[in-house]
């Protein structure tokens, strides 16, 4: 796998993925959190773009940074994955792969959690014509949240040492509770 997939088009990234001979889970949500959080970050742009006289510009170009940040950040993670040849296979790992495993997981699902929260903090704000495309990008980073959560589960379930997996459970309840917040207040603006 070239290590640098993420650098192709969609189409070469999509059929990348389709070609290998292990699951590139992590990697998948990581993009999806990626293509999530550049969503986000341009609705933020777009209403300060169209409220400028109305939004503190400094307020507002901060939260755009911090979006932008999540997205490289997500991105890199995915490419870290793709570079590594992990094979998300937790049980055949040496201890420090199952940690980085875990750990993958884990700032995955923080990472779309941040991006989801601070757009939650920043839907006051939203540009009128953009409010519906802010609470489809809220949903998206708490459901790759959710899915990297799951992602986790299945990897702690696959090992059976429980000093190495007792603090990532730990971690794996903290995430379920933050997600189950906000898909509270999500549901609150359901219009299903």
């Amino acid at each position: 796998m070239d290590s640098h997939l993420i650098d192709k088009t969609v189409r070469q990234y999509v059929d990348g993925i389709s070609d290998q001979y292990y699951p590139m889970t992590g990697s998948v949500i990581a993009v999806m959190a990626a293509q999530a959080a550049a969503l986000a970050e341009a609705c933020v742009q777009i209403s300060l773009d169209n409220q400028v006289d109305k939004l503190d510009w400094q307020d507002v170009t901060t939260r755009i940074e911090q979006l932008a940040h999540i997205k490289s950040t997500l991105l890199e993670w995915s490419n870290q994955d793709i570079s590594t040849g992990r094979t998300d296979n937790p049980p055949a790992a040496d201890n420090g792969n199952q940690n980085a495993l875990f750990d993958y997981a884990v700032e995955i699902a923080k990472l779309s959690l941040e991006a989801a929260e601070k757009l939650q903090d920043f839907r006051p704000m939203t540009y009128a014509s953009l409010k519906d495309d802010l609470e489809i990008a809220v949903y998206l980073l708490t459901s790759t949240a959710q899915t990297a959560a799951l992602l986790l589960k299945h990897n702690l379930s696959t090992v059976s040492n429980p000093a190495l997996t007792e603090p990532y459970h730990t971690i794996l309840t903290d995430l379920g509770q933050q997600i189950n917040q906000l898909a509270a207040a999500q549901s609150t603006r359901q219009p299903m």
